[in-house]
């Protein structure tokens, strides 16, 4: 009998491209399913057409207007990855100095707190004068709504060690560089993962934010654009494809943690 069917040995872990191949295969069933409960819907209650489109029209917008569509969501999605990136690095640098030094913590955390509450609405005006308009502002404002979850639960992670453990590593003369490395990082990363899935999605939003205050290129853009044109069947396929943008950096970073935390799973 050979290991997998012995009784007490766990099933090896499916390999990493056969997970992401029946993702996507459930992905895109759901999306077959959602399109027809979409279509029964309009059949049924029979809404005005410039309400909401048919799923043919709207797929026939996917079609047409493929380049412009793909020209702003490259832009938004490319404002939204470097204003995620930004915010990774800088609430990692936060949250190791916040947990080495407690009086710096208890010093600026209401300052981080402060900047974290302002409504981004209300300032993008001030960040387009100051960055201009353009990628600048998109960046900044994505910073402004996506750092503080992984701040936040990157601090819970590196909180998270036994202190059993860090006063064992204390007494054989660990400096707090290497309690960082060697214990409190590896322990936090799970932490860390769960504040960027949160971000990644606020990171859509904050970019399209952006778009929307200062009139510049990318998805938000697209959707005044097309809501002003009325041109319903445009503006619903740029709806569905920030929802599409927003559930892939969702799905990335969840394979991303899956990738890096396999040890856990065997």
């Amino acid at each position: 009998m050979s290991d997998a069917a012995t009784p007490g040995h766990a099933r090896p872990p499916r390999p990493l491209v056969e997970r992401f191949v029946v993702r996507v295969i459930w992905i895109v069933l759901a999306i077959v399913a959602i399109a027809i409960l979409w279509q029964g819907a309009i059949e049924a209650f029979k809404p005005p057409a410039y309400l909401i489109p048919t799923p043919f029209g709207v797929l026939q917008a996917f079609s047409e207007k493929q380049d412009t569509l793909v020209h702003h969501a490259s832009y938004t999605f490319s404002s939204a990855l470097l204003g995620l990136v930004v915010s990774s690095v800088f609430a990692i640098s936060l949250a190791v100095l916040f947990v080495s030094f407690r009086m710096f913590a208890q010093a600026s955390m209401p300052l981080v707190i402060a900047f974290r509450s302002m409504p981004a609405a209300a300032i993008a005006p001030l960040i387009t004068l100051m960055v201009g308009r353009g990628v600048g502002t998109n960046i900044v404002v994505v910073v402004l709504v996506s750092f503080f979850p992984i701040l936040v639960n990157l601090m819970r992670g590196l909180q998270a060690p036994d202190p059993t453990t860090l006063e064992l590593m204390h007494v054989y003369g660990a400096s707090r560089w290497q309690q960082i490395r060697m214990l409190r990082a590896p322990f936090s990363l799970p932490y860390f993962f769960t504040g960027l899935r949160i971000a990644g999605a606020n990171a859509i939003l904050g970019a399209m934010l952006a778009e929307w205050l200062t009139g510049s290129r990318g998805l938000g853009y697209l959707i005044l654009e097309s809501g002003e044109l009325r041109e319903i069947e445009l503006l619903w396929a740029a709806i569905l494809t920030s929802v599409s943008a927003a559930l892939l950096v969702f799905a990335v970073t969840a394979t991303a943690e899956r990738s890096v935390l396999h040890w856990r799973e065997q």
